[in-house]
Parts: structure tokens; C-alpha cells; sequence
């Protein structure tokens, strides 16, 4: 991505219950001594976005001292009720003249700088008509996605509309990018899942 010429969004939702694990929050899990949090945003931080925003919700009180040294925070009040009010409350949240949009998960820790690059990368090599990007992997869909400005402001024109819904209504503006990383489809859901990413529990 050409940082001189495309101004980058990155919205990054940390707000989630951690239910299916007891109970804890994931951006504070450790992977080799980091918080989850704080390894997002160093490895986002080469790419220079003008405007980075940490939605949080559950355990937000333990979270926002380390989220606030990277990004703006917002506070969703209703993260009870999933992952769509949260991606919504971050999209009203943004306030500047972005063209790109980045939409993370605080729980993948095997996303680089690299894996971030190469979706903006990728995502510039699309024709205009092109308006979002979902990473692939074996056909399964993955995060983060990457959209346009005009399509966040389709998505904010329209009542409680979230992204996911914005790209089912839209498949022939999306490039469905297939790659060869499960990096893009490992999230934290499990015990299992700590394991297997080698985290520290806190």
C-alpha cells in the first residue's frame, strides 16, 4: 500500500465476553509476553493509518490502558448484544476522510504486519468496482476484511446495518481473496485454540 496516496482506517473490536472460554478477555491474552491488544497495533503501526479506533466492551476497565497508548477507545455499552453492535458503534465512531477501512479481531494472533499488507496490497490491485476484500482460506471466510469509504457510508446509511450483511448483499463488489495462510481464519474461541497459539493465559 502506497501511504502516501491511500489514507487507512483501522478498527480494531476488543469487546467480546470470551463466554466460550470462562469468561476472560482475549485482548489481554499473552503470545510471547504480549497482550493480544498490544501485538495487533505494533504490528498494524508500520502501516500508518491517519485514524485507529479499539472498540471495547466486557472487561473494558482492564483493557483501556493498554488500548488507549495505541488508539482512540470507544466504549460499546450494549456488548451483550455480539459482534455486530460493536462493529457498528466503531464505524460511527470513525471521523476522518479515510479512502480504506481495516476491520480486525483482537483474537487472532497469528495476523503480522506482513498479513496486513497484503491485503491492502492485494486490495489496491482491484478494479473501482471493487469496494471490499475478505481473506480465504480453503473457502472458508476470514478477518480482517478491508472496504472501501463509500461502502462504509452505505453501511451507515442504512439503520443498524453491519458489515457482514453489507457484503451479502453486495458478493459482485467484494473480492472473496483466497490465500494460502489459516492465519486469516484462527481465532480464539477455546482452550484448544490457546494451545494450539501458544498463549498465556492471564
Amino acid at each position: 500500500m502506497n501511504a502516501k496516496q491511500t489514507k487507512l482506517a483501522i478498527l480494531l473490536l476488543a469487546a467480546g465476553q470470551g463466554s466460550r472460554l470462562g469468561n476472560i478477555a482475549k485482548a489481554l491474552l499473552k503470545k510471547d509476553g504480549i497482550p493480544l491488544i498490544q501485538r495487533f497495533w505494533q504490528e498494524a503501526s508500520a502501516l500508518n493509518a491517519i485514524e485507529s479506533i479499539s472498540v471495547l466492551g466486557f472487561y473494558a476497565d482492564q483493557i483501556e490502558p493498554l488500548a488507549k497508548q495505541y488508539s482512540r477507545v470507544v466504549i460499546n455499552p450494549q456488548a451483550e448484544e455480539g459482534h455486530g453492535s460493536s462493529v457498528r458503534i466503531g464505524l460511527e465512531s470513525l471521523n476522518t476522510h479515510f479512502d480504506l477501512l481495516l476491520i480486525a479481531l483482537v483474537d487472532q494472533p497469528s495476523i503480522t504486519q506482513t498479513s496486513l499488507a497484503l491485503l491492502l496490497n492485494t486490495f489496491e490491485t482491484q478494479g473501482n468496482e471493487i469496494d471490499a476484500l475478505v481473506p480465504c482460506y480453503q473457502g472458508q471466510r476470514g478477518n480482517p476484511i478491508v472496504m472501501r469509504r463509500r461502502a462504509v457510508l452505505e453501511i451507515l446509511n442504512t439503520p443498524a446495518q453491519t458489515p457482514r450483511q453489507w457484503l451479502d448483499q453486495h458478493p459482485k463488489r467484494v473480492c472473496f481473496y483466497e490465500t494460502k495462510q489459516d492465519a486469516f481464519i484462527a481465532d480464539v474461541d477455546t482452550l484448544d485454540d490457546i494451545k494450539r497459539e501458544n498463549l498465556e493465559l492471564i
